[in-house]
């Protein structure tokens, strides 16, 4: 989840229309003079009205959205955060609906004893494939994960033609029983040799929009975790990537959860905080990336806003 990532060019992002409130008619009895007063009184009246009514439907968006975001992490770092601070941990992750990715094929990746729902996390199809002809899979996981990137880690042949592979992991792990998130990275448009290249001028944003990565990972996965997280420094192309790629998966598979990503490794404590309040998604993964103390912060923080 922390794979280098090169700066993406701004995209354009959704124009925001706001509703106009038109004033209320008064009686033709009133003197003119009076009916002008009355008339900006009761379009005053009715513009406090609707702004507060406006407030209040957005506060209270935000509070749904905060109180039903589901929560994700690599297993270890969850272990580490409980350590440090085991009331705010346990306050994200003490829940099935949250979950904790981690490698082992024999035993829960869970270590802190949270009501976590582990998730078996892979960097490759070919080693899933592998594991499951071979029945190595003895834990019984009801998730797995696909996270193929532009790194070593994942196949050059699945990084050159992360369409079909995404078909093929999703289609596999479905006829095995089992849910899926995908977690394809968006520096998959810079491999050497992909079927999809980037386009001149193109930022790895727009690649990943344009070839119908969100698309294709929601149609075959059941939540869509958009790597999002080098774009927190930057809201607009932060919030652009998210709903973007949020409204293309729905429009794949209206089912479809769409997760979000904030890390260490890009921006700063209050920039990451910014990032994840800015939008509104059904999940959140939060990468680490060692740096315990900031993540700490951060959950504290999220926690304090009523997440």
């Amino acid at each position: 989840m922390n794979d280098n990532r090169e700066p993406a060019s701004a995209n354009t992002p959704a124009t925001n229309q706001t509703a106009r409130a038109g004033p209320g008619r008064l009686s033709s009895k009133i003197p003119s003079r009076l009916h002008r007063y009355w008339g900006w009184l009761a379009a005053g009246a009715a513009l406090v009205t609707a702004g507060a009514a406006g407030l209040v439907l957005a506060v209270a968006s935000q509070a749904s959205a905060a109180s039903t975001m589901q929560w994700a992490a690599m297993s270890g770092n969850i272990h580490q955060l409980s350590q440090q601070d085991p009331a705010t941990t346990a306050h994200f992750y003490n829940t099935p609906s949250a979950f904790g990715a981690g490698a082992s094929t024999t035993q829960s990746p869970m270590q802190s004893g949270y009501a976590t729902t582990p998730v078996l996390d892979y960097t490759s199809y070919a080693k899933f494939a592998s594991d499951v002809a071979n029945r190595a899979i003895t834990y019984p996981y009801k998730w797995v994960m696909y996270d193929p990137e532009n790194w070593t880690s994942t196949p050059v042949s699945e990084q050159q033609d992360p369409v079909t592979y995404l078909r093929k992991f999703g289609q596999l792990a479905h006829a095995n029983g089992f849910k899926v998130i995908m977690a394809p990275a968006r520096d998959l448009s810079s491999v050497q040799g992909s079927l999809y290249p980037q386009q001149k001028g193109e930022s790895s944003d727009q690649w990943y929009v344009r070839v119908g990565i969100p698309s294709t990972a929601a149609k075959y996965g059941d939540i869509l975790l958009v790597q999002d997280e080098y774009n927190a420094p930057n809201l607009t192309e932060y919030d652009w990537l998210y709903n973007t790629a949020a409204v293309q998966a729905r429009g794949a598979s209206s089912g479809v959860k769409v997760f979000s990503e904030v890390s260490t490794d890009f921006g700063t404590l209050n920039q990451m905080v910014a990032a994840a309040k800015s939008i509104s998604p059904d999940g959140m993964f939060v990468a680490a990336a060692g740096d315990i103390p900031t993540t700490e912060q951060f959950f504290q923080q999220m926690k304090a806003a009523g997440y």
